[in-house]
């Protein structure tokens, strides 16, 4: 989902006591895919905790079935009508499930499945996504966009390397492309335009996207308004 029309930064910001010139920076920080995997870290750390020597039950079943969402999350994009379609095929299959009474065929795949997983396994699934999620938060604290009234600043690396915007004929979008993304993480991209680079710059993965959209909008000193 896009934005209907790009938001465009002002040329001069108006000084003045409470304006964006005295606010501090908003500060926005783009992550990799692995965030989406939280669902599959927290179910590790279950199994974990639950499994005792000798696995049994549905649990690893479970696991099963949540690393192939995470898979699918971060394999595909689904835009609302892709979603809309997905829901309309398996509200059809429940539907035709239950005409013609093919549901506990599925049912009983599931049941017989067997998947079983030790807790050493899990604890090694929950230490590997522990030490990238610990790796991810280092690295962006390293890497982010700190946006002013005036300029745009992109730090990178360990001595701060900075590439400045000028906000001048700046544009932004707030995009969310994909809603099991945006369910997951609140997440979605902000994709800058200026003419003085020759391709747009893209922030992906950004969480707590329409949060940070308003702070970008409200350090540049732009008012919206949104009709009802």
């Amino acid at each position: 989902m896009t934005d209907p029309s790009p938001t465009p930064a002002p040329a001069n910001a108006s000084p003045g006591p409470g304006g964006p010139e005295d606010r501090d920076p908003v500060i926005v920080r783009g992550y990799p895919k692995v965030i989406f995997f939280w669902p599959l870290w927290l179910m590790s750390l279950v199994g974990a905790l639950v499994v005792g020597e000798a696995p049994g039950g549905h649990l690893g079943t479970v696991w099963m079935c949540i690393f192939a969402f995470n898979l699918l999350v971060i394999s595909f994009d689904f835009t609302e009508l892709v979603s809309l379609l997905v829901l309309a095929v398996v509200g059809l299959l429940v539907f035709a499930g239950l005409y013609f009474d093919f549901l506990p065929l599925i049912s009983d795949f599931f049941r017989n499945l067997g998947v079983t997983m030790n807790r050493p396994f899990y604890l090694c699934i929950f230490g590997l996504l522990t030490l990238f999620y610990v790796a991810v938060f280092i690295k962006t604290r390293f890497d982010y966009w700190e946006f002013r009234h005036n300029e745009v600043l992109h730090r990178r690396g360990l001595f701060a390397d900075i590439k400045r915007y000028s906000t001048e004929d700046l544009r932004w979008f707030k995009e969310t492309p994909d809603v099991l993304e945006r369910l997951l993480a609140d997440s979605g991209r902000i994709v800058l335009t200026t003419p003085r680079e020759p391709h747009p710059i893209v922030i992906d993965n950004v969480l707590r996207i329409s949060k940070a959209d308003e702070e970008v909008a409200d350090i540049l000193g732009t008012k919206r308004v949104t009709l009802r």
